[in-house]
């Protein structure tokens, strides 16, 4: 009887040690949605890659791309987008049909392009690469409003560039920006940021023609509750953008 003992008393240990992994590899993405809702970003960051699943290094991509963007020094953000392309990618090695997972390498691929210059980014086939990210994610969720605001503003963002050649080597189209930004709306009405980015495009495609649309967006993303310092962020973001226009 004493061998089946030991081996069962095996058997626990291996269960309650992997139980145990689990609930900790929870608590680190926990901790890490916390303290980006607090303003910590890049020990959220840490926090998120450290638990390891594709989760959270798209998490941790998510972070570091929206630190970069928004509140990182000038000379650090081509170094952040950098690792949140490599983070984005190994998350994409480990669960290629997760749409989150998809959002984030186009998201940090869409950052990085910023940073060096779109011109650059499609000599460099940045475009086409970030083009099929999004549309895997669309593909695995239809209805995935980060998806669908990234594709808006890669058609805005080729046309704002590239102009003609741009519509015609990857079909860029206008009507694409509204179309998306439409369908992100419809799936997230309360979604600050989009309104926001949907404000930003059509003022780049076309201030004279698009700044009362742009205007409503801005109100309507003020109107907003800001319930964690990302929210405030891009609270002082509506308003500057807003400020500009009047």
């Amino acid at each position: 009887m004493r061998p089946v003992l030991l081996a069962t008393a095996i058997i626990v240990l291996f269960a309650s040690a992997a139980t145990l992994a689990r609930a900790d590899n929870a608590n680190l993405l926990d901790q890490a949605r916390s303290l980006f809702a607090a303003g910590d970003y890049l020990p959220a960051a840490d926090r998120a890659r450290a638990q390891g699943s594709a989760e959270g290094l798209a998490l941790a991509t998510q972070i570091t791309c929206y630190y970069g963007r928004y509140l990182a020094p000038e000379e650090e953000r081509l170094g952040l987008y950098e690792g949140a392309i490599e983070m984005a990618a190994a998350a994409l090695e480990l669960d290629p049909d997760n749409a989150f997972v998809r959002v984030q390498n186009a998201h940090a691929l869409g950052r990085y392009s910023q940073q060096i210059g779109v011109v650059e980014a499609i000599s460099e086939g940045l475009a086409g690469r970030m083009r099929d990210q999004i549309d895997a994610a669309l593909a695995l969720e239809p209805d995935n409003a980060a998806a669908h605001m990234l594709l808006a503003n890669w058609h805005a963002a080729i046309i704002n560039n590239s102009g003609f050649i741009g519509r015609m080597i990857y079909g860029a189209e206008e009507d694409e920006v509204f179309t998306h930004y439409g369908e992100a709306i419809r799936v997230s009405p309360e979604d600050a940021q989009i309104r926001i980015e949907f404000a930003r495009a059509v003022l780049e495609l076309d201030e004279d023609d698009n700044s009362a649309l742009a205007q409503d967006q801005l109100d309507i993303a003020l109107a907003l509750p800001a319930a964690t310092a990302f929210a405030e962020v891009l609270r002082g973001e509506a308003a500057a953008l807003l400020e500009s226009l009047e």
